[in-house]
Parts: C-alpha cells; structure tokens; sequence
C-alpha cells in the first residue's frame, strides 16, 4: 500500500521548519511514499523566502503548499499562543478542503500543537493515522497535558500564589520563573483545551530527545507518571529536527566569519518573530561594544509593546533598524562587528568556526540549532515558552547564562557580564564542554531515530 502522508503547521519558522524535516524524514527512512506539508501563513511571498532553497528542492513526492489566511479585520490579541491557535481555527475549512483533494488520500496526518482542532479533521476524513508533533520541549507539553488534566481551581491557585505546579515525574514548574502568570491565565483555556485534544491523538512526537530531557521523556514512558496523564497516548523523542547547514551557502555574513578567529564571534539574534522595544536594543547596541568581542547582530525594528511583532510583520514597518542604533555605533565597531538588517543565515553561522557564542531569544529551534552545533548561549528569553527554555539550558543543562530582564530592560552591564560568561570566564569554559558533549550525543540520537520503533509505528494499522 502507498503510503501518503499530510503534515500541517501552524504560523511560524518555529513550527514550519520540525514539520518540514520531519517530513523529509518520513521520505528518507521510513518507508512513505509521498508527503504533503501544509503551511499555514497570512504572508505566502515571507514564508517562502524564510524557508530557502533548500526545504523547497524539486522533488515530485515532496510537496509544499500554503495555506493562506487573511486576517485583515480580524481580531488577533492576547499572546502568541492565543493569536496563532486563532489563525489555525481560522484555517480548519481549508485544510479540510486541501486534504479532501489529495491523491491519493492520506494514511498518516500529522498537525503540530497549535493545530490540535485539525485532529477532527482526519478523523472525519477516515485518515487511518493521526498524530501530534511538538515543535518544542518535552517539558512543555508536559505541562500543557498535565494542566488539561486538573480543574480551573487548582490551577488558578497556582497561577495566582506562583506555586511550584508538580508534574508527576518531572522538574516542577514554578511560574514566575517560566511564563508571565497575568499572561497565562489569558492563555488558560486555549492551553487546556490543546491539551485535552493531545491525548485523542494515536501518537505524539516530540522535537527532542534522551540527551536533553531524561527525566520527562522517562516519565511520558511511565503509565503510572505522564503515561498516565496521556491515557497511553504514546510518545516518541524523534529529535533533533533542524535544518542542516548548507556546506556552500554564500552570504556576507559569511564571507565576514571567514576572516575571524576560531571561536572569537557573539551571534546575536531574536528568532525571525521577536522583537526588542528601542530603549532595549540601545542597551543591548552599548553592551556589545562594551564587550570588545567581535559580534555579528541581526537587527529587526523595535516594538513597544508586543516582543512578537516581527512574526505578523508583512513587510509594512518601513522603519529602519539601524536608525535606532547608538550615534557613532556602526563607526565604532565597524572593525569588530557586523550588523545584518532583518536576516541572516542562522544555521551555517552557527556551523561556522569563527562563533563562539550565541544571545538567542530561546526559541526550541534556536536551542537545537545551537546544541547541534556546539555553541554555548546567552539566554535571553522574550515570549511563548522560552522562559522554560531558557531555564532548562541554563539551569539543568548548563550550556547557557541566563539575563534577568525581570519586568524592565537588560542594562549593558549585565550584558556585558553574560557575553564574557559564555566567552571569557572559566564558566564558560564549562559551558563549551558541556555543549560539545551535548552535540555529540545528539548525533548520536539522531542516527538511532531513524531506525527505532516508531519507524514502523508510522506505518501500522
């Protein structure tokens, strides 16, 4: 029998890029057919740029195609979370209509997170398998499945008191530490009600693996812990999925690493969605020239309000980013740093020699990225769940520094002081071993994916 697989993503590289791997993935090494990738996006033209060359290659049994949204007079706010999952209920008639169409018709859907309600979906169209793929840390959906699983009751009172929340078999998750709790209670009923939709799936695979998350992998494993809670909902690790860099990529940013010194370089970058407010990246502009460490820094325009915006930006800000930058910045570091507008090719300036350390926001795949590539990071958490993230890589990983922006802005000094951490100190020494050893095992994970059981998983009926 043929096996057609449809994989659908919410908005976002975060979600677009794991999907799209993995169904490479199903392709390569699992015995698929065909595979179909639905991206859901109200920006086909930036969608199709951010995702490159090399996810878009010509090949007959690989299919990408957009699924676009118009949200002109929609009523988008609250946090990220709420915004996406309103896009992706939005889009439910379309991708029903988009997998009605397919020949032949799918055996295997899989939807990532935020497009649980599209589980209906394959059921209603009689699709044999349907699946889950968390695009981020087996921790937070440990949290998003175990608060589905208690009453509005308990979990205001945690919300509210900033209680630790004990996740049987887990790190317990304290919330001043991981989420804003004014911003999770907005989000509370969309989290619960993703996370009742999780376990009506026949399997749920995570962006992650042993190496990284022991402890809650063990417990998904455990039916008398999370196994539990999944009502024998299975899990599988099936990370990391990350874009590989392209060997022969040619780029400024690039040709500018080439002549730098092993490991000298600080990579900065917010993810292709976040956003610092003016006054932030002045801050964060003054710090890195304190430094006296050679940098390369992707600059986007600021945002006030809302540390997300350049994920819903369409190309209207007309702001210039380097105008917000200190008098005299460029000039004075012109010899040490570069600053790159809007993008840059964040894989292979990882994979690249030259760089020593990475300020990421903490996205999933920002992390992954890193890890595979053996860098140590700043982490500097903005929205969604980097603040969990950012606590795991610093705290239980130890591969990371962590700022404290707190509720205000990240003084230079402080900057400062987290750069030579993971650059200079002997911590960060520590931090680089840490990293290289997590690379390595990684890899290793990475290769066994491909061959354990949920290779045929996939493909049982």
């Amino acid at each position: 029998m043929e096996i057609h697989g449809a994989l659908v993503a919410s908005p976002g590289m975060g979600h677009a890029v794991p999907i799209l791997e993995l169904g490479k993935r199903l392709l390569s090494h699992h015995g698929f057919n065909r595979v179909t990738v639905f991206l859901v996006t109200d920006d086909v033209p930036r969608s199709k740029s951010l995702i490159g060359k090399t996810l878009t290659e010509e090949d007959p049994n690989f299919v990408i195609r957009f699924i676009q949204l118009d949200v002109s007079g929609q009523d988008l706010t609250g946090s990220l979370l709420t915004k996406l999952a309103e896009m992706m209920r939005m889009a439910i008639p379309q991708i029903r209509s988009a997998v009605m169409e397919l020949e032949p018709k799918p055996s295997v859907f899989v939807v990532d997170l935020l497009g649980t309600e599209a589980l209906a979906v394959a059921k209603e169209l009689e699709i044999a398998k349907k699946h889950v793929l968390v695009t981020t840390s087996a921790w937070f959906l440990a949290l998003t499945v175990y608060m589905a699983s208690l009453d509005k009751g308990t979990l205001f009172k945690h919300l509210s008191s900033y209680g630790a929340l004990l996740i049987p078999g887990c790190t317990p998750v304290k919330f001043d530490r991981v989420q804003d709790p004014s911003g999770y209670v907005r989000e509370l009923a969309e989290s619960q009600r993703i996370g009742l939709e999780v376990v009506t799936a026949d399997g749920v695979f995570v962006n992650t693996c042993h190496s990284l998350e022991p402890v809650t992998i063990r417990s998904f494993l455990d039916h008398k812990n999370l196994g539990l809670v999944m009502n024998g909902v299975p899990v599988y690790p099936v990370g990391p999925l990350v874009r590989p860099a392209e060997p022969d990529l040619k780029h400024e940013v690039l040709d500018w690493l080439d002549l730098q010194p092993k490991g000298s370089v600080v990579y900065v970058s917010f993810g292709s969605g976040g956003a610092l407010t003016a006054e932030q990246t002045m801050e964060l502009a003054y710090g890195l020239e304190l430094t006296g460490f050679r940098f390369v820094w992707v600059v986007r325009p600021p945002a006030e309000h809302d540390p997300s915006a350049s994920m819903f930006d369409k190309g209207t800000n007309q702001t210039e980013p380097i105008d917000f930058l200190p008098y005299g910045f460029l000039d004075r570091t012109k010899d040490i740093g570069l600053v790159v507008k809007t993008w840059a090719p964040q894989e292979e300036i990882l994979a690249h020699e030259a760089t020593g350390g990475f300020v990421s926001h903490c996205g999933w795949n920002s992390v992954l990225e890193s890890i595979v590539n053996g860098v140590p990071m700043v982490a500097w958490p903005l929205y969604s769940e980097q603040k969990m993230n950012a606590w795991l890589v610093s705290e239980e990983l130890k591969i990371a520094a962590r700022v404290d922006a707190g509720n205000g802005v990240v003084k230079k000094e402080e900057i400062v002081e987290m750069v030579k951490r993971v650059m200079d100190e002997e911590e960060g020494r520590e931090m680089r071993e840490n990293v290289k050893e997590l690379k390595k095992k990684t890899a290793e994970e990475a290769v066994k994916n491909l061959s354990t059981p949920q290779a045929a998983y996939f493909t049982q009926y």
